[in-house]
């Protein structure tokens, strides 16, 4: 069953700290949770990883996983140093990036989150191979492609995105499939028809005048 994720970033903007931004984010979303299976997208980023730096305390994060089904996508280096700290927050998904650590370093994130009993995925940026994937698609619950370079919001799909879901979708019918970046109400059918499972939407959803609208339009794109 398809479903929709609202992708909570921080803007390169500063017109508020980063708390106040994405609090402001999920108060738009609210109102809509229950109706989305409760869930939302929180993406970090480290400044290294990608250029824009997401400035949030464990505290403040937390306020989000108590109050949502939480899937970090954590655009990190590193992430062996910290992934203790994230599973500690309580999210239901823990999504990292296949170019950002040893195969050592993923092996021991996906069993620690195993452990905790919070999905684990993998994300793959554009210009990354599906076939980096293959020693851990039995080991994960989800594939995330990104649709866009990773980092900021607002960009547009890059078609080689579709391709991707196809024929991992044709290898490999029991893995969730996820898309990231790019995902828009005159693509996302074409996303679903190739195999898509799971759409994380920022701008397409929370730069919409009525976010509730935006919301439903594309719920009914996907019900057809």
């Amino acid at each position: 069953m398809a479903q929709i994720i609202p992708a909570l970033i921080v803007a390169d903007t500063y017109l508020y700290n980063d708390f106040e931004e994405l609090k402001d984010k999920f108060e738009k979303i609210k109102p809509f949770l229950a109706d989305l299976g409760g869930w939302i997208q929180v993406d970090i980023t480290d400044g290294e990883f990608v250029t824009s730096k997401t400035n949030l305390g464990l505290e403040e994060l937390a306020y989000f996983t108590k109050s949502a089904n939480v899937e970090f996508h954590l655009m990190v280096l590193r992430l062996r140093d910290s992934i203790d700290r994230w599973i500690g927050l309580g999210p239901k998904r823990i999504i990292f990036h296949i170019e950002a650590s040893g195969p050592e370093d993923i092996k021991n994130i996906i069993e620690k989150c195993r452990r905790a009993q919070i999905e684990v995925g993998l994300a793959l940026n554009p210009e990354t191979p599906t076939s980096s994937l293959k020693p851990w698609l039995d080991e994960i619950d989800v594939v995330m492609f990104m649709g866009v370079y990773p980092g900021h919001g607002g960009q547009d799909l890059i078609s080689d995105a579709v391709t991707k879901i196809r024929l991992l979708r044709y290898s490999h019918s029991g893995i969730k499939i996820e898309i990231d970046g790019g995902v828009k109400v005159d693509n996302i059918l074409q996303l679903k028809e190739a195999g898509a499972d799971i759409f994380a939407i920022g701008s397409g959803i929370l730069a919409m005048p009525d976010v509730g609208q935006a919301i439903a339009d594309f719920k009914n794109v996907l019900s057809k």
